[in-house]
Parts: structure tokens; C-alpha cells; sequence
């Protein structure tokens, strides 16, 4: 969807009620929540004429379309059965069942960096599963972090495969318990922790080594790295893309318990009438709790992987090597 259409739909939903808005999250993807519920802050407090017009396009839109009404379950059962053959349909109902569902729906709200961690030691043929079950901008976001050879056995599986076995559901449902199983970090998880727990330099020299040795796997652990302090460092153009996914409340409070870095490096690419009222919105905040601070700053962090893990922003390494 385009900026403009997230936008759009965002003022919807703010038109619509809260009851309305969470009916309609139901039925998107991670990405998808996450993005109109940026855009939703942004807009905040909506003039009535806008509402008025916003409203007015959609229900001429939705004059066009045909609406239906009729039992899901009982049309989604004997679709099944009119496309598929009986030893392809067991299969299927299988896959559609309710513990794997909810299992792989958990994964979906994971950052695309991590989910790619977690795949990249599989087999090709579940890494090929996975991405059928994963909302498709969740899944394109996934394979775009797995190392090339990985992503091309994962995408030659895909191609041809038709409905998985018995055996490999099995598999399916077997690593997503170990998911739920694992106590503590491994692979790049664990990884991304001790980087964390070493001086500033110290990491950054490690990830240095690992560009020579694994490019793809130093910039997955370059996204779990970000925080919000880190955007003082960022190219312009990825404080730019920052400020347009972030929530003006948000970067109020996180800005609040951050140093004059973070301000700077934002305010210097902002229109300078744009940087004077953040300035002065932040001078009049007032006394903000330190939880409210830091729950700002990691709703921030999190927006800023995000957007590094779909290729949104660029590090300041990346930059020089293009």
C-alpha cells in the first residue's frame, strides 16, 4: 500500500471508533499494524470536514463492490474439496489447524531479522512452508535478510512444491514448539546479545570482521543491534525515513530521556519551523515518567529495525560501500 493509502486508511479507522479499528486488525499482517498504527499517531486529532470526506470516498468505493454473506467454515470446507485431491486435502486441514495457526501467527509479530535467524539453519522445504503460512510482506521481509544460497533453495523449493507431506507438517509443528520450548537465546540471538553486553568499539569491531567473513549475517546483527540512541549516527536519509513512520508522542517521550545528540541529528533534517515546535513541545512536555521514557524509546527502537530490516534505511557501513 502506498504512503498515501496508509495514510487514508489511518483516518479511516480514526473515524471509525476503536471497536471498528480492532475488528479490522484482526484480519492484517504485523507490518500492516504496524505501519497504520504509525500513521494513526501522526495524525492525531482529525478537523470534521476531513472526516466527512474521508468517509465519503469509501462508501462510494464500497458501492461498487459485491458484498456476500454465508457460513465461512462450511465455503472454505467444500472449496477445499472441489481443489484439491483427498491425500493433498488432509494435508491442508491439517496445516490450517488451530495449534500451528496460533503458533505461526506468534512468529509473524517477530522482527523479520529475527524470523530469518531462526530459519536460516532449516531445511530449504520449511523455510518453504514457513513463507506460505507468513503474511506475504512478513515473508518477502524474511527473505530478503537469508543469506543468498539459503533464499534461492527456499524460493526452488516453493516453486516446486504443492501441498507438503504429512512428514513435513510434522517438522512444521515440531520446530515451532522448540520456538516455544527455548529458554534462552542461540544461534544469532545469542550473538546479538553478547554484542550488546561488549564496549561500543569492541563491537563494532566484530561486526567489521564479520563483513568479511559473512556480510549478510554482520548486517542481520546490525538491525537486533539499533536502538533509538543510534539514530544521532544514521545517514540523513534514514533519519528522514525514521521521522515518517514514527508517531509524534512517541519521539516526544523518547527524546525526552535521550542526550542533545538524537535532537540535533533529527532537528537538522527537519524544515526549521518543523524543528522549532518539536524543540518547544519538548521543553513544555513537562516531567514524563521514566517508564513512559523508555517504553517511547523501545517502541522507537523497535520502528527503527523494522524499517532496517526492510531495507528502509541505510547504516552509515552500508553507505560507504555503496
Amino acid at each position: 500500500m502506498s504512503q498515501a493509502g496508509i495514510e487514508k486508511s489511518a483516518a479511516l479507522l480514526l473515524a471509525l471508533g476503536e471497536e471498528a479499528t480492532a475488528a479490522v486488525f484482526r484480519y492484517l499482517s504485523p507490518l500492516e499494524v504496524s505501519r497504520l498504527g504509525s500513521a494513526m499517531r501522526e495524525l492525531d486529532v482529525l478537523p470534521r470536514d476531513r472526516v466527512r470526506a474521508i468517509l465519503r470516498d469509501y462508501a462510494s468505493e464500497a458501492a461498487e463492490q459485491t458484498g456476500f454473506a454465508t457460513d465461512t467454515g462450511r465455503f472454505l470446507d467444500e472449496a477445499l474439496k472441489q481443489a484439491f485431491r483427498p491425500e493433498h486435502l488432509q494435508a491442508l486441514q491439517q496445516r490450517l489447524g488451530a495449534n500451528s495457526t496460533q503458533a505461526l501467527e506468534k512468529l509473524a509479530w517477530r522482527e523479520p531479522a529475527e524470523i530469518a535467524g531462526l530459519l536460516e539453519a532449516q531445511p530449504p522445504q520449511l523455510i518453504a512452508v514457513v513463507m506460505t503460512q507468513l503474511p506475504r510482506d512478513v515473508a518477502a521481509a524474511v527473505l530478503e535478510l537469508l543469506p543468498g544460497e539459503t533464499r534461492a533453495d527456499a524460493l526452488m523449493s516453493l516453486a516446486h512444491s504443492e501441498a507438503p507431506s504429512s512428514e513435513m507438517l510434522r517438522e512444521l509443528d515440531d520446530w515451532l514448539i522448540s520456538l516455544d520450548a527455548s529458554a534462552s537465546p542461540q544461534g544469532e540471538a545469542a550473538v546479538a546479545g553478547l554484542l550488546g553486553q561488549m564496549s561500543e568499539g569492541s563491537a563494532a569491531a566484530a561486526l567489521s570482521q564479520l563483513d568479511h567473513n559473512d556480510a549478510e549475517l554482520a548486517a542481520r546483527l546490525r538491525v537486533r543491534q539499533l536502538a533509538f540512541e543510534d539514530l544521532a549516527r544514521l545517514p540523513e536519509a534514514s533519519r528522514k525515513a525514521f521521522l515518517r513512520h514514527v508517531g509524534a508522542r512517541t519521539l516526544l517521550h523518547a527524546l525526552k530521556g535521550s542526550d542533545g545528540q538524537v535532537l540535533d541529528a533529527l532537528a537538522a533534517v527537519m524544515s526549521p519551523t518543523a524543528a522549532q515546535r518539536m524543540r518547544v513541545d519538548l521543553d513544555t512536555l513537562g516531567v514524563v515518567p521514566v517508564t513512559v521514557i523508555q517504553a517511547a524509546q523501545d517502541e522507537a527502537g523497535a520502528s527503527l529495525r523494522r524499517l532496517a530490516a526492510e531495507g528502509a534505511i541505510l547504516y552509515p557501513e552500508e553507505v560507504e560501500a555503496a
